[in-house]
């Protein structure tokens, strides 16, 4: 597909913005909120952009930042966290990684008393922190894209926390049932938590199931695994 005129102008803006509304696409280019939403319904059919609800992003073959991942799939993400609370109760020690698709759980969590939060994620320490949770954040080497802590110190830390439940995504679950990722310390800091947790739980929303990465997540026999999907 060859870009001109609007269509090129609102991908000019995504690319400059990476992420942009439907309403202040409207307001830009002087057309209506529909027209905006047929234009980026063709940019996505020809792999340009993402669309969320009320809006689009850029599509990368690198994974967006965590900034811009909460906006995809959102009502997926809040039906899967929903489903989630099921392994929840008073007291638990609950361990939640930098997934955007686990930010979704953090509000529930208000609903139990006692909860023992620990993260390696300054968005979800910051999210904690607004909703009135304590937080416990896991130090580390500072990863940018996924605002996260990983590495070696990341890794020792998560190896002294025997949480009851811990909270999880991935990049891709693969048909035979394998849990994998493109980048390496992602899966070996999910491996040392999941090491010492009484209980592992995976929310995977529709569009990572039957897709395979680079990295696969070793199999950890001290766990039970959930999956969520």
């Amino acid at each position: 597909m060859q870009l001109s005129g609007r269509r090129k102008e609102i991908f000019d803006l995504l690319c400059q913005k990476t992420r942009i509304s439907v309403g202040e696409l409207s307001r830009l280019l002087y057309v209506s909120e529909m027209t905006i939403r047929r234009d980026l319904a063709a940019l996505e059919a020809h792999g340009f952009i993402t669309r969320y609800h009320g809006g689009a992003v850029v599509r990368s073959e690198a994974p967006l930042p965590m900034a811009e991942r909460m906006y995809l799939e959102e009502d997926e993400k809040r039906a899967l966290a929903q489903r989630a609370t099921d392994y929840l109760g008073d007291h638990a020690s609950v361990f939640v990684d930098f997934s955007s698709t686990c930010q979704f759980i953090l509000p529930h969590l208000t609903r139990f008393s006692g909860i023992r939060l620990f993260t390696n994620c300054v968005r979800t320490l910051t999210s904690a922190d607004a909703l009135g949770l304590p937080c416990h954040l896991i130090g580390g080497e500072y990863y940018a894209p996924d605002m996260c802590m990983l590495g070696t110190a990341a890794e020792r830390a998560a190896d002294a926390i025997n949480v009851d439940v811990a909270f999880f995504s991935a990049q891709g679950y693969t048909e035979d049932g394998r849990i994998t990722d493109s980048l390496l310390p992602a899966i070996t800091m999910r491996e040392r938590v999941m090491r010492h947790a009484a209980r592992s739980v995976f929310l995977f929303e529709r569009a990572k199931c039957g897709r395979r990465f680079l990295y696969t997540l070793p199999q950890i026999d001290s766990t039970e695994l959930v999956i969520i999907s």
